[in-house]
């Protein structure tokens, strides 16, 4: 257990010997010794030495071409030390006789050894960074702190006390799953000169019915991971995952994860660190229902919502340059305003359709057939869309309309003076986004900076929206990127 932090670690990163049961390339298992990778935020990478299972060509040993690679689903193995190993999406690749490397999406780490055929997950306990800031309810209701002495009272004739807070352990829960929110605790060993309780947040993930591996990511853990992101406005790591898997029709066992974005260093909270989060909501009775927030999102994602698509799936790239930020929150604009407005826009259609064949039918009448073929094929099938209607619908349909602060920029500004003329803010935006989409002109790095920053607490409010969050979590979160 890491010094004061009560949520425990099964297996600590490191390199470990192991003894593998490697599938061979013809549908056996042969046993081989090897090693075992684990590292925060990497995935797993093995290594197997001795008689791996080469292919031989024509059947004749010695003759072979390399390097061989073949997948297997699953690879198994005891660690030395007593602890057993599950390879998920494994890649075995044989560069010589002796020697096979063995990478693989993920490594689950368990005491006891895993002998089913699918990988069903019963449970989830996961951690994120910011959890406990963007919990409403934390773990302590009361301390008691002695201030003086009390006359007539020898020193240290007192008590410290910390009273727990019940209510801090928050379940929500429908007909297909529960979720959980709590704070594990610990307290030091008894002794006569140092006393401390601790607490570190998790979750726990209950569906009634075991899922695969990849829903329960796709479904459970990276929707938390962004959830939280959008209540605390940072990128917040995986800082622990451990799973439960369904080993025969009613046993779970306890499995942890190690792979790419588990960071595996779980924390405990500190009071000064949440003061310190600007949160834009929080999980309460009277706030917001993690369930409700996990559902929500797994409907957008079913839906193929474009913000999740676009800005979604982008919240925890590396860092871009404000040409590509500013394309990318355009874009995560333009995708949500035409997937809110599809019904209209679907009548739009029809009816420029209709004008379209009654306009081509009239030209036929009165101009040559080589003419019309040349309207046909350059007159568009759909009517005619704007960014600077998208730019000027979105932006000022949130709480906080930064129009004001788009007209005072340096980019808007240098836009305005052009030869171009602009008619407005969102228009300057409009030949922004052509401009940088083409190639035909670049713009001031800290201009561009500038902007990104605005529409990014702009897109942000609409995900909260979308996410059925209030109007003062949506400003808050537009607030603090101003």
């Amino acid at each position: 257990m890491a010094d004061g932090v009560p949520l425990n670690l099964l297996l600590q990163p490191g390199e470990y010997r192991v003894e593998w049961q490697l599938p061979d390339q013809s549908g056996g298992v042969i046993t081989l010794q090897g090693e075992l990778e684990l590292a925060s935020d990497r995935p797993p990478r093995g290594e197997a030495f001795g008689d791996v299972p080469v292919a031989w060509m024509h059947g004749v040993t010695g003759l072979a071409s390399f390097p061989q690679t073949y997948e297997a689903d699953k690879i198994v193995g005891r660690l030395l030390n007593g602890f057993n190993v599950v390879l998920i999406d494994a890649s075995v690749q044989i560069w010589f006789p002796e020697r096979a490397i063995i990478h693989a999406r993920a490594a689950l780490l368990g005491r006891e050894a895993f002998t089913g055929t699918d990988i069903r997950v019963a449970g989830i306990e996961v951690q994120v960074e910011g959890l406990d800031a963007a919990t409403g309810i934390g773990p302590i209701s009361e301390v008691k702190i002695p201030m003086k002495r009390e006359e007539g009272r020898r020193y240290l004739d007192w008590n410290w006390e910390a009273v727990g807070n019940p209510d801090s352990t928050q379940t929500w829960a429908d007909g297909d799953a529960e979720v959980e929110l709590q704070f594990y605790s610990s307290v030091t060993a008894p002794e006569g000169f140092f006393f401390r309780v601790t607490f570190s947040p998790i979750v726990l993930i209950r569906p009634a019915v075991p899922i695969p591996f990849d829903d329960a990511f796709s479904g459970w853990i990276e929707p938390l991971r962004r959830i939280i992101s959008l209540a605390t406005g940072r990128k917040e790591k995986i800082t622990y995952l451990a799973v439960r898997l369904l080993v025969d029709d009613e046993e779970t066992r306890p499995f942890q994860v190690f792979g790419t974005a588990l960071h595996q260093a779980p924390y405990s909270s500190r009071g000064n660190d949440v003061l310190k989060v600007e949160r834009s909501f929080l999980l309460s009775p009277q706030d917001m229902s993690l369930l409700a927030l996990l559902r929500r999102w797994q409907q957008l994602q079913a839906e193929h919502h474009p913000l999740l698509e676009t800005y979604g799936a982008m919240m925890f790239a590396p860092d871009q340059h404000p040409r590509s930020r500013l394309l990318l929150l355009l874009q995560a604009l333009e995708g949500m305003h035409g997937h809110e407005n599809a019904a209209d826009f679907s009548m739009r259609v029809l009816a420029h359709t209709e004008r379209r064949d009654f306009a081509l039918a009239e030209a036929g009448k009165a101009l040559s057939s080589d003419a019309v073929k040349f309207l046909k094929r350059h007159l568009s099938r759909r009517p005619a869309s704007s960014l600077q209607q998208v730019l000027g619908e979105t932006l000022t349909a949130v709480p906080v309309d930064i129009t004001p602060d788009l007209e005072g920029s340096d980019l808007v500004d240098e836009v305005m003076a052009d030869a171009r003329k602009p008619t407005n803010s969102y228009d300057a935006l409009r030949l922004v986004r052509n401009d940088l989409a083409h190639g035909t002109r670049g713009y001031d790095f800290q201009a561009l900076h500038a902007v990104s920053t605005l529409l990014d607490g702009v897109v942000r409010a609409h995900m909260l929206r979308i996410l059925d969050c209030s109007e003062e979590a949506q400003r808050r979160t537009q607030e603090r990127r101003r």
